[in-house]
């Protein structure tokens, strides 16, 4: 993943579940960084890259998911198979996050509370 200074995202490399949301699925490798449509619209900040999922953290705190989302992983309830970028519901949903991170199996968010960290 790479982010541009407007905030756009361009993904490379192999996508085998989705992570890359690029749109092609298995093998093949994608050598040329491609513009993530579904993310055009948010001004992105941070990505982080986990085992089979992508997160990016939008300029407005919002953090947003996609890939393989089975057993609900990408906390927003949608079909496995969706790999559209979707924000996070639950504890996260109304709270900025400043800054995030992703690892084989967790996906980390530092959140800012108006009563502090």
């Amino acid at each position: 993943m790479l982010i541009s200074d407007s905030g756009q995202v361009y993904a490379f490399g192999k996508e085998s579940f989705g992570e890359a949301e690029i749109g092609i699925h298995g093998s093949k490798m994608v050598t040329t960084p491609q513009l993530v449509d579904s993310l055009k619209n948010i001004f992105v900040v941070q990505a982080a890259i986990g085992n089979f999922f992508t997160a990016v953290l939008s300029r407005e705190g919002r953090v947003y998911t996609f890939s393989w989302g089975n057993d609900g992983k990408l906390c927003h309830n949608t079909d496995p198979n969706d790999v559209e970028p979707r924000p996070l519901l639950g504890a996260l949903e109304h709270i900025p996050v400043v800054q995030i991170a992703a690892g084989f199996c967790y996906l980390l968010c530092l959140a800012c509370q108006p009563s502090g960290m």
